[in-house]
This record gives structure tokens, C-alpha cells and sequence, in this order.
């Protein structure tokens, strides 16, 4: 009887350990991949990627691996107010051992522009919500006017005080800023749902 118990032990051991998930664990600033340690990740964990891509006036990248554990995997959300000036954040989940072993990740890089029509400025060295200087059309239906400002480091590691308006997704809406790669933002203040919007100018007759 003792033997049986001791290889039913032995047998749901082997399943635990078969259960756990090893995956690549990094972060780097300022960098398009990071060179991951091995680690052996809760049960129910996936591998993750977690990807940014911001504009400053200079394109900056930075990159994180981690196990997924309780985070939300799979989806991405952005806020730009011009070319020049703009966020995109990808988290990225796969399943199997060391399978987030690549790169920066950018998911969903084409779009209908069919957004809201919103006012659009950017600065830096003030925390007073720039005068729109122009508007854009944002990149989704479900998108929303913004405004953000706050004190800012870039993947460089240069500080300052930060300002814009333009357009966000839905999802950075509730963004609480915890996820971000590379860029460090404090004493944020934010207005997305409830911020009145525009519809796109000129739309198309509905059939």
C-alpha cells in the first residue's frame, strides 16, 4: 500500500512540473530585443512580450519578457498627437517553453483613420494643456479625443515636463501607465472617455 502511495506522489509530482512553463525574462530601455535570463513561471502562465514604440521627435523602442501571470495577454493600445509625437504598446503572449525569445513586437501598425476629428499639440518643459494648433482624424471609430500631461523620462533617460492632445484607443483610456517599457511618466493627468469629441468631417452616406 505504501508503494502505491509513494508512486501516485511521484506520478502527480511529474504533472506539476510538467504544468510550469519556462520563460525568457528581460527588460531593456532604448532597444529593439533584450538578452533573457530562464525562468520557471507560475502554473497557467504563458511566456509574454510586452513592446513599445514611442515618438519624441526621435523614434525610441524598449522591450520586456516576462511570464504573463495574471495579465491581460494579447491586445494593444496607442495615443499620438502627430507623426513626430506617439505611443503604440503590444503585449504579446505565446504558450511553450522560451517562446518569447524575439524581438519588439508592434501588432496593428495599419488602420481606416475613421475616427473622431480631434485637436492636436504637443510641448514640453510645462504641464499646462497645449493650445491645438491643428486637428487629425484618428485611426478607429472606437478612438477618443485626449489630453495628457505629466512629468516624463525618456528611454534615454532625459526628464522633462510633458503636454499634449490628440488621439487615444479605447483601451489606454483605463490605462493605468504600470505597463509602460522604457518610458516613465508621474503626476499624469488625463482625459479620454467623457472628453466631448467631433465626428470625422464630411462622412460617408450610410446605405
Amino acid at each position: 500500500m505504501k508503494t502505491v502511495a509513494v508512486v501516485l506522489l511521484i506520478f502527480c509530482f511529474g504533472l506539476s512540473t510538467v504544468e510550469n512553463t519556462k520563460c525568457y525574462e528581460c527588460r531593456q530601455s532604448n532597444a529593439q530585443s533584450c538578452e533573457g535570463k530562464e525562468v520557471d513561471c507560475p502554473k497557467g502562465s504563458s511566456c509574454m512580450t510586452i513592446s513599445t514604440k514611442t515618438g519624441l521627435n526621435h523614434t525610441y523602442y524598449a522591450i520586456q519578457k516576462r511570464c504573463s501571470m495574471n495579465m491581460k495577454c494579447n491586445h494593444s493600445m496607442y495615443a499620438y498627437a502627430s507623426g513626430d509625437v506617439y505611443f503604440d504598446l503590444s503585449i504579446d503572449c505565446c504558450e511553450g517553453d522560451l517562446c518569447n525569445s524575439g524581438g519588439v513586437i508592434i501588432k496593428n501598425t495599419t488602420y481606416d483613420y475613421n475616427g473622431p476629428e480631434c485637436p492636436v499639440c504637443s510641448s514640453v518643459d510645462s504641464l499646462d494643456i497645449c493650445e491645438a494648433v491643428s486637428t487629425t482624424v484618428c485611426r478607429n471609430k472606437t478612438d477618443y479625443c485626449n489630453y495628457f500631461t505629466g512629468h516624463l523620462e525618456r528611454p534615454d533617460g532625459v526628464k522633462t515636463q510633458f503636454t499634449a492632445r490628440g488621439c487615444m484607443s479605447e483601451t489606454s483610456c483605463s490605462y493605468d501607465f504600470s505597463q509602460i517599457v522604457g518610458l516613465k511618466v508621474s503626476d499624469v493627468k488625463a482625459g479620454c472617455k467623457g472628453y466631448k469629441h467631433n465626428p470625422k468631417p464630411n462622412p460617408e452616406p450610410e446605405n
